[in-house]
């Protein structure tokens, strides 16, 4: 009789200990999966290109952009965040310090990698966070603008893009959302223009190309963390960013030879001295291109 009892005893214990633990497991899968992608520039005190490897204050804009993820880091969590995955993206993609980085995030670095500035994002993501970005090539009276050669102007279906909208319509492809934009004014109004009303954080006020300000390191990192725990708690708001295929990419070149040299391969078909269009299925497939015309301009290094 007495072993009968243990035996019931012992079937209950198991029956208890085995939803339990599907429980925890279910509620740690329901916990969102957030990317972090980063660039330097747009980084509050990050003024000018003397913040790239080997410039005299290279060390500091690294610090100021591991505390502003950190910041961000800490917001994600507080809202419930499981996964976060960090993709650093800044010149070399080595600018994160990782000794330095909170221990809950996984830190993607180094380059060339897959989906680039969009690294870390697959089917299982629920919010893209476009942390420490510049305006694009072109912009007037902005900190830095650029788009990533910073050789041409990027358009994609009619829209000149920057980083950040390049980096959404890649994610928008896995139907991942942009949550929350950083960076100087003109990010903050394109973000708003194209992403709807996500969460923002204006890191500086642009002067011109090698001049900003901006509030207390301090301020700036109180700022993302409480925008970052919004943006995870209202991630059923947002809505991905598109292109709708067919991708007609056009590269504006600053020179002429840097066109027809791309106007040489035979996907590409030249439109004028300074511009180069080629026809794509997705912008995994845009992704690869600029890839590519990176690692090919950096075959010395």
């Amino acid at each position: 009789m007495r072993r009968q009892r243990f035996i019931w005893y012992f079937i209950i214990f198991c029956f208890i200990l085995f939803n339990l633990s599907t429980y925890v497991g279910s509620q740690d899968a329901a916990k969102p999966k957030i990317v972090i992608s980063v660039d330097l520039e747009g980084v509050a005190h990050v003024v000018d290109h003397a913040s790239g490897p080997g410039s005299y204050y290279y060390d500091e804009a690294r610090e100021l952009l591991t505390k502003e993820i950190n910041a961000a880091i800490e917001g994600c969590l507080e809202a419930g965040a499981g996964e976060i995955v960090v993709a650093d993206n800044h010149g070399n993609s080595l600018a994160v310090i990782p000794e330095k980085l909170h221990e809950a995030a996984v830190l993607a670095r180094g380059w060339p990698r897959p989906l680039d500035l969009s690294t870390g994002i697959d089917e299982n993501t629920d919010g893209l966070i476009l942390l420490g970005f510049h305006a694009k090539e072109g912009t007037p009276r902005a900190n830095t603008p650029h788009t990533l050669l910073g050789k041409f102007d990027v358009i994609i279906n009619g829209i000149s893009v920057s980083e950040a909208l390049f980096s959404a319509a890649l994610a928008g492809e896995f139907n991942v959302p942009v949550i929350m934009v950083t960076g100087d004014q003109h990010v903050d109004q394109e973000a708003r223009k194209y992403f709807g009303p996500v969460e923002t954080v204006v890191t500086k006020e642009s002067f011109a190309y090698y001049s900003a300000q901006s509030p207390h390191p301090k301020v700036i990192r109180q700022q993302i963390k409480e925008k970052s725990k919004l943006a995870v708690q209202r991630l059923k708001e947002f809505k991905p960013f598109r292109f709708e295929p067919p991708i007609k990419m056009e590269f504006i070149y600053q020179k002429a030879f840097d066109a027809e040299a791309l106007s040489y391969f035979p996907w590409f078909k030249r439109k004028d001295a300074k511009t180069v269009i080629v026809k794509l299925k997705s912008m995994k497939e845009a992704c690869n291109i600029i890839l590519g015309l990176a690692a090919l301009s950096m075959t010395d290094k």
